[in-house]
């Protein structure tokens, strides 16, 4: 009997009987592992924002009382539909702008990635299964090396068959279908494995609770994180929107200069034909009227850049506040405002509502945690694992018999890694102190900066009854000299002296107004004690 009627004689032998509800299990199996694996749509805004508020309110009570009624974030090309008609107030561009400022959706997508890497650590205390499929053709061995060969024949000599004509299609076909038993070849054949594998870390030197308790607390620093930025913002809206108001009381004193001016150019005019002026006289309150135009144009470039300003904080597309929405005009001061603040409270909102603060205590806790995890390194490692699956050396097309099965446990303890693990340590710890200083830094950067908005609060109060007693008298001394030039009784010289006087003592009040405004804005920002009226925020999510 020749070598190949051996070999087709033994391959004859071997079972041909296929389980076809295992061959068809597999396959739903292969299918739905495939399609689990496909890539998720793109998170809904919903389903985030929900993730959002649910982040926020598992947050522990101190730190739940650091977060403001900001309200909850928009997509950014929606924050022109929440413009309100007509007059802007300062509520509403905060509102609009914690809510639709870019960094807020900066801050918000860290939260949620800190989100994510809890699960994450969660996800290492369960067990992990995969599917794996291998397909291995060997097209080409030694005689001496086939398996079948060796078999019957271990001395024989190997001729080679002559291969098809149709290589290619052939080889393809075989790959996945294995080799027809009518044809055999002696120096090509497939393997092909199937199976699932399940393993699970029993022990591991509580790294997983170091990390997961580190995990925690990254959440918690990333939402104050985002707390902290809208603290910022708010801050700087304040700022841009005095600005604003800051640029239309400029406005308002040009034009009153230059109301004054082309007043008594007229008046100087008649003068002037009675006799009275000459007409260097008339020069120069039409100086002074060129003067005050160039001021209100100056005035107004500042104002439109303060809205430009105010326009990109908001969020708003094309940094364009339209014409049609005038910001609310500078208002009296209140009582609360010409209040001196009391130095203990002011202190004490701060080392309790700081989102900084808390954010940089929860990072320490979070380098401990990692400090616990680099120790566990030196503890044994316990890990089981198991697998079942299917194994043919000729065809996919598996039987009954082709099933396999396995179970393992390992166990891996580091007794000398050449001190590789004492200096994880060692760097972990070193980290730790590094947030430990860094924290204490920022407690006395936020001490330091409570006291000089304290400071800045209780000079611009005091400027302020000095500025108004100053623009009174300014007035006042204005009219008598007005009426004594008219009168032929004071100089130009005079009257021009009063006039500047006058605009000066005007522009330094609205200064200090601003500046009381902008005292309290850092007040309460370095107290983190700003404040958005629920109202204003439920109006603008109905919008």
């Amino acid at each position: 009997m020749t070598n190949r009627q051996e070999y087709t004689s033994l391959s004859s032998l071997r079972p041909r009987t296929h389980s076809h509800s295992t061959y068809i299990g597999l396959t739903i199996s292969c299918w739905l592992i495939f399609l689990s694996g496909c890539h998720a749509p793109p998170t809904p805004w919903e389903t985030m924002i929900e993730r959002h508020r649910e982040a926020l309110a598992e947050l522990p009570p101190e730190d739940s009382l650091r977060i403001s009624t900001y309200g909850v974030p928009v997509p950014m090309d929606e924050a022109k539909r929440m413009l309100p008609e007509g007059e802007l107030t300062l509520e509403d561009a905060r509102a609009i702008a914690v809510r639709a400022n870019p960094d807020i959706h900066i801050a918000q997508a860290r939260l949620e990635s800190a989100a994510a890497r809890i699960d994450e650590a969660r996800a290492q205390y369960l067990p992990q299964l995969f599917f794996a499929h291998n397909t291995t053709r060997v097209f080409q061995t030694p005689s001496n090396n086939n398996r079948f060969e060796s078999l019957i024949a271990p001395n024989a000599i190997a001729t080679p068959e002559p291969q098809s004509t149709n290589f290619l299609t052939e080889a393809l076909r075989n790959l996945v279908l294995g080799d027809d038993v009518d044809k055999p070849r002696r120096s090509a054949f497939s393997e092909h494995t199937s199976g699932f594998s399940l393993s699970w870390t029993v022990f591991d030197g509580f790294i997983r609770d170091a990390q997961l308790l580190a995990a925690k607390y990254i959440h918690r620093a990333s939402a104050m994180a985002l707390v902290d930025m809208q603290r910022l913002i708010v801050q700087a809206v304040d700022a841009t929107f005095f600005r604003v108001q800051l640029a239309q009381e400029q406005v308002r004193i040009a034009k009153a200069d230059e109301i004054f001016s082309r007043e008594q150019l007229e008046e100087t005019e008649k003068l002037k034909t009675a006799g009275r002026a000459t007409s260097s006289d008339v020069n120069n309150f039409r100086v002074l009227l060129l003067v005050a135009q160039a001021n209100v144009t100056t005035a107004r470039s500042n104002r439109e850049i303060g809205r430009v300003a105010l326009a990109e904080l908001m969020g708003l597309d094309g940094v364009d506040l339209p014409a049609t929405i005038h910001l609310s005009p500078l208002q009296m001061e209140t009582p609360e405002a010409m209040t001196k603040p009391s130095s203990q409270q002011c202190m004490q909102d701060a080392m309790t509502f700081r989102p900084d603060m808390a954010q940089l205590k929860h990072l320490t806790r979070s380098r401990e945690a990692q400090v616990r995890a680099a120790q566990g390194l030196s503890y044994p490692l316990v890990a089981a694992s198991g697998s079942w699956g299917l194994n043919s050396n000729t065809t996919v097309r598996y039987s009954n018999e082709d099933q396999t099965s396995a179970a393992f446990l390992a166990i891996r303890w580091a007794l000398y890694t050449g001190g590789a693990i004492e200096a994880r340590v060692r760097e972990t710890q070193a980290r730790l102190d590094e947030t430990i200083a860094r924290e204490r830094r920022v407690m006395l950067a936020v001490q330091s900066e409570v006291k000089q908005a304290m400071i800045a609060v209780t000079e611009a109060q005091e400027k302020i009854i000095i500025r108004r007693e100053a623009l009174e008298t300014a007035f006042k001394n204005r009219r008598i000299v007005q009426a004594a030039y008219l009168g032929g009784k004071q100089p130009l010289t005079r009257l021009n002296e009063t006039q500047r006087d006058y605009i000066t003592a005007d522009a330094n009040l609205a200064r200090a107004r601003i500046r009381l405004r902008l005292a309290w804005s850092d007040l309460h920002a370095a107290t983190a004690t700003q404040k958005i009226s629920p109202e204003k925020a439920i109006s603008l999510n109905q919008k």
